[in-house]
């Protein structure tokens, strides 16, 4: 059972600044930029990222590069709740971001004198100041730029991984000693890490764990960690127990598959009154037919057999639960194979897929192509079902820098 956040650290459920911390290095390098409790009830990202600045500043560890903590939901996070008025992790569309950045002033600020107020939700005025941030910070950069989406979940769970399945991101990720969770961005529409994929950052999500767990903050210190040793920041051996870090981050991911593919999303609705049975962690096995849940239709079931993924234990969110099989290492090779072969340029001949229109990096797939042997072949090659176009659009994964956030008109 995990230990539960300690009064210190539940004190620090506050309103701080946008910026957590920032510690820049006297030699260039790359850009780590960290981003926590974009949901305002999961605060342990921002205390992890506290702890790692004060350990830094107390220490004076040599740099080469930048790292910069960001906060995401500061309302949010006053009220300690997963959003005020709108997911702020289902807003990063394309022509959303667009707009955001549009409204900014020309020096890339949020402050007074703005071309084009922005009205409407306290997640839009959230989205606006940290994509100021965003860009303040990636001007600044003296190197390569990756992003940690840090977040935790509502039931107990092992720290894991998500990304865009882009060749850069998973070799990231895949340094991590914890789950790598594939397919969740065609899931769900508007996620901050779509954004960065379409500017060609690195950029990983990381689940540290429950929400309230000090183990959660624990995870969260360990990755900035690892990543600041993996990518070249820091010096493995100047940190505090570099080896003990990847030791804790592996025994809790112990018995879990490497790689899960997401399968199935439920998706409910205030309407729907579903509720998860209880005791159910993160990545469960499950039988099909075996019931998870209840909502006024009855009860709900597995479809299939696999792991029970997110299992949703709180008031807001419209994911039930998700259903992952493990993916065979095998698929990771040959569609890096693939990817780096360019087989991208032969997907419209395949049956029932066609060049799109208007958009040079996408395919259309007619309705009786859309199956998992077509959809499949298209995922090796490194294309990505848009969440809004039902499988319709499969857009190329951007691989490497697209430009700076100016625009989020750069991919799909």
């Amino acid at each position: 059972m995990n230990h539960r956040m300690s009064s210190r650290a539940s004190e620090q459920r506050r309103t701080p600044a946008r910026r957590v911390g920032a510690y820049r290095g006297a030699e260039p390098g790359p850009l780590v930029l960290c981003i926590a409790a974009l949901h305002g009830n999961e605060p342990a990202g921002m205390i992890a990222l506290e702890r790692v600045f004060d350990e830094l500043s107390r220490t004076g560890l040599p740099m080469r590069g930048d790292l910069v903590g960001l906060c995401g939901n500061l309302q949010a996070l006053g009220a300690g709740t997963r959003f005020v008025d709108e997911d702020l992790n289902r807003v990063w569309q394309r022509e959303r971001v667009d707009a955001v950045l549009e409204s900014l002033n020309a020096d890339g600020s949020s402050g007074d004198g703005d071309r084009f107020p922005m009205v409407g939700s306290a997640e839009l005025v959230e989205q606006r100041d940290l994509l100021a941030a965003i860009r303040e910070e990636s001007r600044r950069a003296r190197g390569a730029i990756h992003v940690l989406d840090l977040h935790t979940t509502s039931s107990e769970s092992a720290p894991f991984a998500t990304v865009g399945d882009t060749l850069q991101n998973r070799e990231l990720a895949l340094r991590l000693p914890v789950p790598l969770v594939l397919g969740l961005e065609e899931q769900i529409d508007g996620a901050m890490l779509q954004y960065f994929d379409r500017l060609g950052w690195r950029s990983i999500g990381i689940e540290g764990g429950q929400h309230a767990a000090e183990s959660s903050i624990e995870a969260h210190e360990d990755v900035v960690w690892i990543m600041l040793e993996t990518l070249g920041l820091i010096e493995a051996e100047s940190s505090s127990a570099p080896d003990d870090r990847r030791a804790r981050l592996a025994r809790q991911a112990e018995g879990l598959p490497r790689v899960v593919d997401v399968r199935y999303r439920h998706v409910v609705s205030e309407e729907d009154g579903f509720r998860m049975h209880s005791g159910f962690r993160n990545f469960d096995p499950v039988q099909a037919g075996d019931e998870v849940g209840a909502d006024r239709a009855g009860p709900v079931r597995a479809a299939f057999a696999g792991r029970l993924f997110l299992p949703l234990y709180q008031r807001q969110g419209d994911d039930g639960f998700f259903l992952v099989r493990r993916l065979a290492p095998a698929w990771l090779v040959v569609s890096r194979l693939l990817r780096v072969a360019g087989a991208d340029r032969v997907a419209p001949w395949l049956p029932g897929v066609r060049p799109h229109p208007a958009r040079g990096d996408a395919v259309v797939v007619a309705r009786w192509a859309r199956n998992r042997a077509v959809i499949g072949l298209l995922h090796l090659m490194g294309f990505t079902a848009r969440g809004e176009s039902g499988g319709a659009v499969m857009v190329r994964r951007q691989e490497g820098p697209a430009g700076q956030p100016e625009s989020a008109s750069t991919g799909g």
